[in-house]
Formats: structure tokens, sequence, C-alpha cells
């Protein structure tokens, strides 16, 4: 049961978590939301895609910044806390530095809970989203298109600006109902790949309505055609086709990639089905060698280990944070950052590891908690076994010393 000093504790540092976590979210979101500027021209929707933007970036920000935000909250509490030597008062009284712990402990289990929903369960759910409310706009560039801009003998040179790529096409003629061409040429350039300029020429075309699970798709389906493609030296090579389906809407979605956030791999996968792909993944024989299937699996990885880290942070927070009044904040903030710093340069070491096949993916995984839980057994038994005004570089000479000590009379004996 929660005493009136556990209360005191809980409430402090979660209403300071929430304002923390309300200013990281804010700041991150505005950052990301500089690259939705040209979308929110394309879709000429502003408001529904801005709102659709939101629900589709806030789970991945929540779960970056819970653990960011319980982390300075539990420190600036307790630093507050020694500063008016109210920290001192209840030591003294007999309150332990793992009671100190206890109430931010179980914040930070309920803000685990909520980073992991956020990124196992809620990410997933709104990458799903995004992918139809991206379909749905870009069905409706296709249809604006053949209903306005279709015309016999017709260059449209401007078509699927995105993702690197510009098409253009032409067509000869155009039946009354828009359901058969002749005369087809399409050029693709795309700058993404540095492939150059390909060319599709079709005697003739249709256009299919095709529905697949209740979403329906504009097939573009060529005919008797050749596609160019340059080579090096100037040289073209020249392929034939008896029949040849393109996916208007699919393309279309060029328009609407808003960066490394827009993806439609594994990542719109909930755990149980994400878990089963990596086993067929693992089974695979290119398993070796697939720079891909390795970042499948860190980011799985990844998805766990940040939420995790809202159980070890309280903990470091309240350590570091109780310290000498006399003594300056700036040093329990420098721990807070260097701690930060560790974590995800060890994620991001393990990753690299796993990507350039050095260590297998497990360890980006194991490498982050082993590194917080041995991080919070130092910094609790340095709080256990000194003062407040005891730095934790004087924390770390003692107890060389005492090891020494008794590894010499160890030997001695």
């Amino acid at each position: 049961m929660f005493t009136r000093f556990d209360r005191l504790i809980f409430s402090e540092i979660a209403s300071l978590t929430l304002v923390i976590l309300a200013i990281l979210s804010t700041v991150m979101f505005l950052f990301r939301l500089l690259s939705l500027t040209d979308y929110l021209v394309l879709t000429q929707e502003g408001i529904l895609s801005l709102l659709m933007f939101v629900i589709f970036v806030v789970p991945n920000i929540l779960k970056l910044t819970l653990p960011l935000s319980i982390l300075f909250a539990s420190a600036i509490v307790t630093v507050r806390m020694s500063g008016d030597r109210e920290a001192e008062a209840w030591m003294a009284s007999g309150v332990s530095i793992l009671r100190f712990c206890r109430a931010p402990l179980f914040l930070g289990f309920l803000f685990a809970v909520i980073a992991a929903s956020s990124a196992l369960v809620m990410e997933p759910y709104a990458r799903q989203q995004w992918r139809k409310f991206k379909w749905i706009h870009a069905r409706k560039g296709v249809e604006s298109l053949l209903e306005n801009r279709m015309r016999e003998k017709t260059f449209i040179s401007d078509l699927f600006q995105g993702g690197g790529t510009r098409i253009a096409l032409y067509v000869d003629r155009v039946a009354k109902d828009k359901a058969s061409f002749r005369g087809v040429f399409l050029g693709i350039n795309s700058q993404e790949n540095h492939q150059g300029s390909q060319i599709l020429t079709a005697e003739s075309g249709q256009l299919q309505k095709e529905s697949d699970n209740g979403s329906y798709d504009y097939v573009f389906e060529l005919r008797n055609g050749r596609l160019h493609q340059p080579l090096a030296g100037g040289a073209w090579n020249v392929l034939s086709f008896d029949k040849l389906k393109i996916s208007l809407v699919n393309m279309f979605q060029k328009q609407f990639e808003i960066g490394q956030f827009d993806s439609n791999d594994l990542r719109s996968f909930y755990p149980a089905h994400y878990l089963s792909e990596l086993k067929v993944l693992r089974s695979r024989s290119d398993w070796g060698s697939n720079q891909r299937s390795v970042r499948d699996h860190t980011y799985f990885y990844e998805q766990i280990v940040v939420p995790l880290s809202c159980l070890f942070f309280p903990l470091l927070g309240v350590c570091l944070g109780l310290q000498d009044p006399r003594r300056k904040a700036g040093l329990a903030y420098l721990g807070l950052v260097t701690i930060v710093f560790i974590f995800y340069a060890l994620i991001m070491f393990g990753q690299q590891m796993a990507v350039t096949f050095v260590f297998p993916p497990e360890v980006s995984l194991y490498l982050p908690i082993i590194s917080l839980l041995l991080m919070s057994i130092f910094v609790l038994a340095w709080r256990h076994r000194h003062p407040p005004s005891t730095v934790f570089s004087e924390f770390i000479v003692a107890e060389w010393r005492r090891l020494l000590k008794q590894w010499k009379k160890e030997r001695a004996s």
C-alpha cells in the first residue's frame, strides 16, 4: 500500500512527467511536420491530411518521449527535494533510497505498459490506417486524371511526381468511355535509383477497374509493346512484351510518401504476425546476407527495448537527483544526458553490428537492457551505501579500494 510519502512522490513526478511529455512530443511533432508541407499541397485537403498525419506519428513519438519524460521528471523532483533539504529530512527519519524509488518505479511500470502498447499496438494500427488513407487519396487522383486530363493527342508531362520519379504520358486515341487506348507512350524518369529514363510504347491498352479485398484499383494494361532501357555508352536495351499491367493507384501513391516514417513493410503488422514473418525470414537461404531482414529484426527489438527503459529510468533519475544541496544540479543533469546517450548509442551500435553481420540481431535487444540494469545496480548501491554528499566518482574509487583490499587479504591468507 502507498503511504502519504509515496503518494506525494508519485503525484509530483507524474504531473511533471506529463508536462515534459507534452513539450518533447510537441517539439518532435513540429520537426516531423516539416516533411508534410509538400504532401498537404498535393492532397488539397489540408485539415484532414494533417489530422491523419497526427494519428500516424503520435504513437511513434510517444514511444520515444515517454522514457525521457519520466527520467528527467524523476531527477528534477528529487533535485528540488534535495535543494529544499526535504529529502535530507525524509532520509533522517528513516526513509531509505529503496523507499524513495518505490513510487517512481510503479509509475515507470505504468509508463512502460503505455509505451509498449503505443509501439506494438497503436503504431501498427496507425500505419495500417495511413496506408488506407493514402490509397484513397491516390485513387481520387487517378480518377481526377482520367476524367479531366486524359485526352487524345495530349502530352501530359507532370504525372506522379514523388519519390524522385517523373512520368510522362501520351495517348494517340482514347475511347469515349476511356476504357481503351491506342498509340500509348509512357516515359519514366527515376532519379532515385539512378536508372535514367525508361520508355514504354504500346500499340494498344485497356483500363480495367479491379477489386482486391474491398479496395479497387485502376490497372493500365498495355499490349504489344516495347520497353526501352538505357545502357552504358549510349546504347539502349529493347524488350518486347505482349501484355504488361501497371497499377495506376500504386504509382500515384508516390506523391504521398513522407520520408522514412511512411513505410509499407512489416512495421504495419501486429506482434504475433510480425514474429511469424520474422521466423519466415530466418528460414530463408539468404538470411546471412539479407540486410533488410536483419533491419526488420532490429526494428522489432527496438520496439521492445525503448518501452522497457521506463522500468530503469525512474530509479536512475531518483538516484542522480538525490545529492548534497550545496552542490550544483548541473552534475545530475549531465549524468542524465550521459545515460540517455549511452542507452541509444548501444541500440544503434547493436543495430549496426547486426546489419553488418558481426553480431546476431538479438544483440540490439540484450545489450541496452543489460547496460541499464548494470547502471541501475551501480547507482542504487552508490546511494544505498553512501550519503548524498558522496559523488559517483568518489563511490567508484571507494568501491575499487574496498575490492582491492579484499583481494589482497584473500591472497595473503
